[in-house]
């Protein structure tokens, strides 16, 4: 079986269309489109697309253009303007200027469908269901829920008293322009209590209320307290955070927060500082892989690295500490209600 393929250099307006078994000459003026069809370019040559091929069919072209016949030149003003027309950068594809209108599906759930199906019939993302309906699991969804689905990605907010579509804005980091023109508002400062807001490509920030756990697992190896230094037992020392079970495992954020530490922390190995509002930071420590950097944002459940057996410690597992306004707290007091 032969071996077909194809290529097309551009050079201005000559075009050449390098085949298997012939070579395609086309040259665009401002009176006609010369075109020429070389089938056999080489007599015994097995045709490749090398330097040496487009220096040939330019060579060919440039002594062809003073033989052509009137079979070859029979191009004339309607495939000119058709060509040009496919070249030009007016018929390059462009995302739509306009967005579609935006409609919002009611669908009830039903038994034995999962988020991820219902997110593809719809062709919107599993955040913005989520996001929508304050579903707290992207993963369990009980039977005859009724969900509200818009027809875009974003998410459908109830505002609540003390709430501003700039503060909206802010906190889902979407364009105010965006917001007031997607749910034609004409006061901006006067939005009653209750009314439902499209906010465009906006993600929900927590999936649930608090802390997730970071792991899968929750045994707590070692607690919040004042403990016995696993490296000198005669020594006590002040155990800042949680010691959990986690043996190579993927370790997710427990709150939307902002990356803002990634690296080498001296005997914590391996570290991830996520600052979140309201004055909380989180740390994961110990880690054998990190999978985000500074400076980015991270939703609720996202999966930002790997446990492991960094730095100074015992085993694979993940220390996890919590912060509140510069004061360590004790986690578990913060995951025991978490998912």
């Amino acid at each position: 079986m032969k071996n077909y393929f194809s290529r097309t250099f551009k050079k201005g307006n000559l075009s050449i269309t390098v085949f298997s078994d012939e070579v395609v000459i086309v040259l665009v003026t401002r009176k006609k489109v010369y075109i020429k069809h070389i089938r056999r370019f080489l007599p015994g040559f097995s045709l490749k697309i090398s330097a040496a091929v487009v220096c040939s069919a330019i060579f060919v072209l440039a002594a062809s253009l003073f033989f052509f016949t009137g079979n070859d030149t029979a191009v004339y003003e309607d495939d000119r303007e058709k060509i040009e027309l496919m070249m030009s950068s007016k018929t390059d594809y462009s995302s739509p200027e306009t967005a579609e209108k935006l409609t919002i599906h009611k669908h009830r759930v039903k038994r034995g469908e999962t988020l991820s199906e219902i997110a593809g019939d719809y062709g919107v993302s599993m955040d913005t269901i989520c996001g929508s309906n304050n579903l707290r699991s992207y993963d369990l969804i009980r039977e005859g829920t009724l969900l509200r689905i818009p027809n875009r990605d974003g998410l459908l907010y109830k505002m609540r008293a003390g709430n501003s579509v700039v503060g909206i804005a802010r906190k889902y980091r979407v364009s105010l322009k965006k917001i007031i023109s997607e749910n034609n508002i004409k006061n901006p400062d006067f939005i009653p209590v209750g009314q439902v807001l499209f906010v465009p490509d906006a993600k929900p920030q927590n999936i649930i209320p608090g802390f997730m756990w970071p792991t899968r697992s929750r045994f707590i190896t070692c607690g919040y307290g004042w403990r016995r230094s696993p490296f000198n037992r005669r020594k006590k020392e002040f155990h800042h955070g949680l010691d959990i079970r986690s043996r190579y495992e993927w370790i997710r954020a427990t709150k939307y927060g902002k990356i803002t530490y990634t690296g080498w922390l001296g005997g914590y190995g391996k570290t991830v500082i996520i600052a979140h509002p309201a004055g909380y930071k989180t740390l994961y420590a110990h880690m054998s892989r990190i999978i985000v950097r500074r400076g980015q944002y991270v939703k609720q459940g996202q999966t930002i690295g790997r446990s492991g057996n960094t730095g100074r410690s015992t085993g694979a597992h993940l220390h996890f500490e919590v912060m509140k306004n510069g004061r360590h707290k004790n986690p578990y007091f913060y995951l025991r209600r978490g998912r």
